[in-house]
């Protein structure tokens, strides 16, 4: 019984020793002793921790014994018995190290309980341990106390329960000596070993105590609780109400102790896929692809019972927000796009408004996010304003953006591919070109211009002839003179207007002389 099943953890804590022995046979150095000492020093650490949850757990029992005293009592007093039978134990292990650290440090029993492996005098000494672990038999003694705190340990519980819980301890062996030999378990352990090693191996013995008097006390605690939830451990757990919080808003969160027992094997079906638990706990992951609103549903089983679950996240594209503050312009007359985005927060619940400068904002027909703006006034300032939709139903302002509103730029008015820098041209091109042209070169916005109406100047022998035009094109007239026209004859475009977006704008005036 005293071997009982072993975790793979505690296989790997017996080789451990096992090469820690091995190592003391030879010529062992003040570094390898060091790490004796702080591998004892961490396993204290880690004997206080599970006292620590060994309270918790009779915690746990005390608080169902008061809810039910009839059917927590039985196995409450078997826990106490557990508790008592645990503590003689270590009280046997705790008086051998005392004992031992007396004898070889030569001190009493009072220094030598509070003395330190670190303030020892010889921490390479081997002859103590061997002399009172083997030769004075407190070896031999340690053992039956273990094997018969094993055989004690079992009893306490249901045999239906017994094969729940491994025994930590491990006094069958089979073990050998450096020539293969097979040799006791107090033989393993404390002959030849050097005092800092044995005083880790007794701190080791404890912490298998420890252990064993968790499972034992967790598994009387199941046999009567059934189908009760049960845990073995509790965490801190925030959860907020949202992690993304605007400025000028509230953060909001849910602070709770979880309490869940990694023992336990779960089955949930998220979003139509079946999860299993690993310690307790089930991860669920889902890729995303697009953005919008996606819900979360299934359930958890436990004990035969599936719990419903329903959750949503909101998946956004990455945003960033860049802001040439000298472009910052509205053009009067023209169709201004822009987007708008609240990072966290969904398009549905963004809300967007418009002042100043006559201006109006239009959405965009499916386009979350994509407004149309509309200026009347050149020379004043529009400013959007962008708020959110709350949970609690109302609107709060997140941030407001300024713009300057402009007229459109002039436009240039272009003939036979010439613009007004333009100076000579052939005759026939003139002529063939048809007309005059109006374009907007460095302007992005979709802007249709044209012509209204021109004049045209000239000289014919010597006298001035000015012709009119109420189109963009020339007239029969116009283009005579143009087929006509001379080296060096001069041809004057004046009084040109433009259709622009506020109405009929003046151009400037230009001249060509023929070629």
């Amino acid at each position: 019984m005293a071997g009982g099943k072993q975790t793979p953890r505690q296989k790997l804590v017996s080789l451990m020793y096992l090469v820690f022995i091995t190592m003391v046979a030879l010529n062992v150095s003040t570094e390898v002793l060091t790490s004796f000492v702080i591998v004892n020093e961490s396993m204290e650490r880690t004997n206080e921790n599970l006292e620590q949850n060994v309270a918790s757990a009779y915690m746990i029992f005390e608080r169902a014994l008061l809810e039910n005293r009839e059917r927590f009592q039985e196995n409450y007093d078997k826990a106490r018995e557990a508790q008592r039978l645990t503590e003689e134990l270590r009280a046997a292990i705790r008086d051998a190290r005392i004992t031992l650290i007396s004898m070889a440090e030569r001190v009493t029993r009072e220094e030598a309980e509070v003395l330190n492996p670190r303030d020892f005098r010889r921490q390479d000494d081997y002859s103590t341990p061997t002399r009172l672990f083997i030769n004075e038999a407190r070896g031999t003694y340690l053992k039956n106390l273990i094997d018969e705190h094993v055989i004690n340990m079992f009893n306490l519980l249901p045999e239906s329960n017994r094969d729940n819980v491994m025994s930590p301890f491990d006094t069958e062996g089979p073990f050998y000596n450096a020539s293969g030999m097979s040799i006791s378990w107090q033989m393993a352990n404390f002959n030849g070993v050097v005092i800092v090693a044995a005083i880790t191996i007794l701190n080791q013995l404890e912490n298998n105590a420890l252990n064993f008097e968790l499972e034992v006390v967790n598994e009387l605690f199941r046999a009567v609780s059934d189908g009760d939830l049960t845990f073995d451990n509790v965490v801190a757990r925030i959860v907020p109400r949202s992690t993304f919080v605007a400025l000028g808003e509230d953060f909001e969160a849910e602070v709770f102790l979880v309490a869940f027992d990694s023992r336990q094997r779960l089955t949930a079906n998220i979003n139509g896929r079946t999860l299993e638990s690993r310690d307790g706990i089930i991860h669920f992951r889902a890729p995303t692809s697009t953005e919008g609103t996606f819900p979360v549903s299934g359930w958890i089983e436990f004990d035969g019972v599936r719990h419903p679950l329903r959750t949503e996240y909101v998946v956004a594209a990455p945003a960033a927000s860049v802001s040439a503050d000298a472009m910052n312009v509205f053009f009067v007359g023209v169709d201004n796009p822009i987007s708008t985005a609240v990072s966290g927060v969904e398009p549905g619940n963004v809300q967007v408004s418009i002042s100043g400068a006559g201006a109006t904002l239009t959405p965009v027909p499916g386009s979350a996010g994509r407004y149309i703006v509309r200026a009347t006034r050149p020379n004043e300032e529009a400013i959007v304003t962008v708020s959110a939709r709350a949970d609690n139903g109302g609107l709060r302002q997140v941030g407001q953006f300024r713009y300057r509103v402009r007229s459109v730029p002039d436009p240039i008015v272009m003939v036979a591919g010439h613009d007004d820098r333009a100076t000579h041209t052939p005759a026939s091109i003139l002529a063939g070109s048809g007309g005059l042209t109006a374009r907007m070169p460095g302007f992005d916005f979709e802007l249709a211009v044209r012509v209204n109406s021109f004049t045209m100047i000239t000289t014919v022998a010597g006298e001035f002839v000015s012709l009119n035009s109420t189109t963009n094109r020339f007239t029969d007239a116009m283009e005579t003179q143009m087929r006509n026209g001379r080296p060096g004859q001069r041809f004057i475009f004046d009084n040109i207007y433009v259709q622009m977006p506020t109405g009929p704008e003046r151009a400037r005036s230009f001249t060509l002389i023929i070629r």
